[in-house]
């Protein structure tokens, strides 16, 4: 609870305080309401359920954030001094600061206090550029469950089963433990040389995401800290363990930033980040506290490592991306940071018809639907500002000459209106072109796999062109052009008409009517087989995505309200075929 006055008799900016620290653990309460009813969702295999919560607690930032503009403005009578401000955070950071969720705290106090003041850049004397909040060591023993195990074999695996019970049945919970460990056990033994484990800590509260719940623990040996994820599904014969993933590039996956947010309950979410940085080393702490579901925190943690990292690499320079130029975007990125920044341009080059509202209303369709690992998480920043020296002349100029009613140069800073940020990857025409054949074929057949797992989750990618694809350093395929996205469902498949007439065939234009919703999956040939020797192995595996019929049936399997499987990790570590029925795997 927030205190009353604060010293010195500052009773509107301890009012502001309290406004704020209220509407922020009326919205963190809502969050672990919807969050906690992941295991309901999943014991009755209430699959829409679960999404619709997933969107739902996505939601409610927004919503919290929008309340507490209202009240703080109603307050202040407007948009408030810099004196009253400055009284509004100590008096706010004095009631986080014990909280074990202080950091997320301070980042909801950022958003509204930015909103009130239309602040452009960061005021350390109104906002929590950095955390304020006291250092705290994580409580292991509140977030995990530690056993005395020596060797990971199938009893050791049983009894991290054992740690979670379920109102439903495993259908073979020994067997399954059995299983497991076999699949592991080589990995282990290799990363290990043999030793003996010294133990293994469960973090008691399971990861929902869509229809898989994951169990995540890390095995200690020495100095050694291996991952182990169990995957499970719930199927008609009970729950099983659909998967044992022992590595840390495979943790990477699971918590990769193509994947909706996982629901898991706790009440530390630093402590539970700092431990799966110890699986994940290479992940960035941004990214982690966004496949936990605090997205919004994770901006905030982005944006402190990237003015951090200009800070210690002073001769940093942004660059215009690797890759074609979009016609909607203009992208560029910083070489030695993982991230490029993508800017609407003014004016769409030819043949883009879409306007900047139609645009964002794509991004904001991927944040908030199932993006099945296909699609990159894209965050959305405002007002963002850079020194003028991190842009090589040429650079700059690219940017204001196409996106100058976003980017404003302000005295020794470049200021971004709206700007979104997403992960690196490399474009998949690109990586074909570099790529030995083993790895380009396996590149070609996962990206028709990632256009059928998208269909699958209602998603029709539109443009797909090969430029609009990307590879992860994973070997995934995801899309991150989103300006043609739209629902299959709500698109008409089409057949080609046959030619009335021979020269139908040279038209510039076509001889029927087309629809703006229309598709015609013969047409797709021209620009989804890939040329060369890649083509016969594409047309293998995919070419019914060549076939009316088969867009026809993946509308009408949508329109049903089946959801298909999607998981995260390979076939080689599913304990047995058809554990999930009807999954398509990576």
């Amino acid at each position: 609870m927030m205190s009353g006055v604060l010293p010195g008799g500052n009773q509107t900016a301890a009012a502001v305080a309290r406004r704020l620290y209220d509407a922020f653990v009326t919205y963190h309460d809502a969050f672990g309401a919807i969050t906690t009813q992941a295991r309901a969702r999943f014991e009755h295999r209430d699959w829409t359920g679960a999404q619709i919560d997933a969107s739902a607690r996505i939601a409610l930032y927004k919503q919290w954030v929008d309340v507490a503009v209202l009240q703080a403005q109603a307050e202040l009578g407007g948009r408030g001094d810099h004196a009253v401000w400055v009284a509004a955070k100590s008096a706010y950071s004095e009631a986080v600061r014990e909280r074990a969720d202080a950091e997320i705290a301070e980042t909801f106090f950022n958003s509204v206090a930015r909103r009130v003041q239309e602040t452009v850049g960061s005021d350390a004397a109104t906002a929590f550029v950095e955390s304020e909040a006291p250092i705290r060591t994580p409580d292991l023993g509140a977030l995990c469950t530690s056993l005395a195990e020596s060797v990971l074999d199938g009893a050791a695996v049983e009894r991290v089963l054992a740690l979670f019970e379920w109102s439903v049945p495993y259908a073979d919970r020994a067997g399954d433990a059995r299983r497991a460990a076999a699949i592991v056990a080589p990995d282990i033994a290799a990363r290990c040389g043999g030793a003996p484990l010294d133990g293994i800590d469960v973090v008691r509260s399971p990861f929902y995401r869509n229809k898989g719940v994951y169990l995540v623990a890390r095995l200690r040996s020495g100095r050694r800290v291996l991952p182990l994820i169990l995957a499970l599904a719930h199927g008609p014969a009970g729950i099983v363990v659909d998967a044992a993933l022992p590595t840390t590039d495979e943790a990477s996956v699971v918590f990769g930033f193509s994947w909706s947010y996982f629901q898991v309950d706790t009440r530390d979410p630093g402590a539970l980040v700092e431990f799966l940085a110890t699986l994940m080393p290479h992940k960035r702490v941004d990214e982690l506290y966004t496949a936990i579901g605090y997205n919004r925190h994770g901006k905030t943690v982005l944006y402190r490592s990237l003015m951090q990292h200009l800070a210690h690499h002073p001769d940093a320079r942004f660059a215009i991306a690797e890759g074609d130029q979009g016609t909607v975007m203009s992208v560029f990125t910083l070489p030695s940071f993982n991230v490029v920044f993508k800017i609407i341009k003014d004016r769409f080059d030819f043949p883009k018809s879409t306007t900047r509202k139609a645009v964002m209303e794509k991004y904001h369709f991927v944040f908030v639907r199932d993006r099945v690992g296909r699609l990159a998480d894209a965050q959305k920043f405002e007002f963002l500002e850079f020194p003028v020296a991190c842009f090589d002349p040429p650079v700059l100029t690219h940017l204001l000459q196409t996106c100058g009613q976003t980017v404003h140069v302000v005295g020794d800073f470049v200021m971004l209106q709206h700007v979104y940020t997403e992960r690196r990857v490399t474009p998949l025409n690109l990586f074909l072109k570099q790529a030995d054949p083993a790895s380009a074929q396996d590149a070609v057949l996962d990206y028709g796999q990632a256009i059928k797992d998208l269909a699958g989750a209602d998603i029709f990618t539109g443009d797909m062109l090969l430029k609009n694809f990307g590879v992860t350093r994973h070997g995934r395929v995801i899309c991150y052009d989103y300006d043609e996205l739209a629902l299959l469902t709500e698109c008409r498949v089409r057949a080609l008409p046959a030619m009335v007439h021979e020269e139908d065939e040279w038209a510039a234009e076509p001889a029927f009517y087309v629809g703006e919703s229309d598709i015609f999956p013969e047409e797709f040939r021209a620009f989804l087989v890939p040329p060369g020797d890649l083509r016969e192995a594409f047309l293998a595996t995919h070419r019914d995505l060549l076939d009316v019929a088969y867009w026809r049936e993946m509308q009408a399997r949508v329109h049903t309200g089946e959801m298909l499987d999607v998981f995260p990790y390979h076939r080689r570590r599913r304990l047995r075929d058809g554990a999930a029925p009807d999954a398509s795997m990576p």
